[in-house]
Parts: C-alpha cells; sequence; structure tokens
C-alpha cells in the first residue's frame, strides 16, 4: 500500500511541471552542434565532445544523487511526464544533449513529500556546485549558477527563459516541485548550471 501511495505522490509532484512544461514547446528551436574552445576552471581543464550525445546518468555529488536519465517526450495531452519510477529522472529529449554549444538541457525528476524522491534535496544546491551528466562519449561537468524557487504564475511567466532553446550559450536547467500543501505542490526549485565540458586527461589539457 505504502509504494502505491508513493507512486501516487509522485505523480502529483509532476503536475505543476508538465503544465507549464506544455505551453512552452511550440517554437522552440533545436540547438546547433559544434565544438567549443576549451575552458579551465580552478585549475582543471576542460575539452568539449566532439558532437553532443544523450544523456545516461545524473550525478550530483553534493547532495548525494546518482540516477539513471531517460528520454522523455510530450504526450498527445500537451503532459510532459518524468520517468514513473521516482528514483529516474528524465530527460526532454527535444532539448539540446550535453556537448551541444547552445541551448539548454532539461531534466525533470519526482519530489515525494514523504521522502525517496530522486530530487528531494535539489534544493540544497548552492551556486558553485558540480553536476554531472554521463554520457556515451564521456562526462559533461556543468557548475551551478543559480539555485531559486518560483511560483506556478512566476514559472508561466519566465516560461520562455526558462525553458526556449533559442539559447546562445549551452546551459542545463534541472526542475522539480516544491511547496507541499498537504494535496498539492504549489512551486518548483529550479537550478541553472553552465557548460563547462569534459575534464582534459593530464597531458592533454590545451
Amino acid at each position: 500500500m505504502k509504494d502505491k501511495a508513493d507512486d501516487r505522490l509522485a505523480g502529483l509532484s509532476t503536475r505543476l511541471l508538465v503544465l507549464f512544461l506544455a505551453m512552452v514547446v511550440v517554437g522552440f528551436v533545436l540547438p546547433s552542434s559544434g565544438i567549443a574552445g576549451p575552458a579551465t576552471t580552478s585549475g582543471v581543464h576542460y575539452t568539449q565532445l566532439a558532437k553532443p550525445a544523450s544523456p545516461q546518468l545524473l550525478i550530483v555529488p553534493e547532495i548525494k544523487l546518482r540516477a539513471p536519465i531517460l528520454p522523455i517526450e510530450i504526450a498527445p495531452n500537451g503532459v510532459l511526464t518524468p520517468p514513473s519510477d521516482v528514483h529516474d529522472v528524465g530527460w526532454w529529449k527535444r532539448s539540446a544533449k550535453p556537448g551541444a554549444t547552445s541551448g539548454q538541457t532539461l531534466i525533470t525528476g519526482h519530489t515525494v513529500h514523504t521522502g525517496g524522491g530522486v530530487m528531494n534535496q535539489l534544493g540544497d544546491l548552492r551556486p558553485g556546485s558540480l553536476i554531472q551528466i554521463r554520457t556515451p562519449r564521456g562526462t559533461v561537468d556543468y557548475r551551478a549558477t543559480k539555485v531559486f524557487v518560483y511560483t506556478k504564475a512566476q514559472v508561466a511567466a519566465h516560461a520562455e527563459e526558462l525553458f526556449s532553446q533559442d539559447r546562445k550559450d549551452a546551459r542545463l536547467v534541472l526542475v522539480t516541485c516544491t511547496g507541499w500543501t498537504g494535496h498539492d505542490y504549489t512551486s518548483n526549485i529550479i537550478v541553472f548550471a553552465d557548460q563547462l565540458g569534459v575534464r582534459a586527461k593530464p597531458g592533454k589539457a590545451a
């Protein structure tokens, strides 16, 4: 019975998310691929993937998050639903792939108010936190730049900024629900993270 209750709550946690995502699907510009120049951050040298690759695993060391990434799509009813398993996260497959030089990589996951949701601790991240996405071509590092909460109305008002693919620089966007009232979630936790690239092997830094 508990498993069924948790699944029901997990589904409820995504309703707010899917409603506003459905508002911003039409007219997106898919990101272009390419190779950017090398970057250096805190003594770590980065290179870019030769070609964007589909994400497989989300790793956020600070909150001990390690979750398989499954591709998800908008359903005919206009709903974008994360994977049914609350331990998985979903990558909107019409958003940018890791390694793209533009657009936004959108990943969503469940929050369950009784515990166990993959993104229950997302709000504990701080700017500067390391986020990693494993792909078949390598692991791409990201650095969190902003962690904030928007109400449903604020998300709708800023939908294009939050999720549009018509963006010059590549960015990762993580989204989950928050603000449990006892019967619904009123807000969303949103994390922005800049793409750093793939860590260069010693002796191969540019």
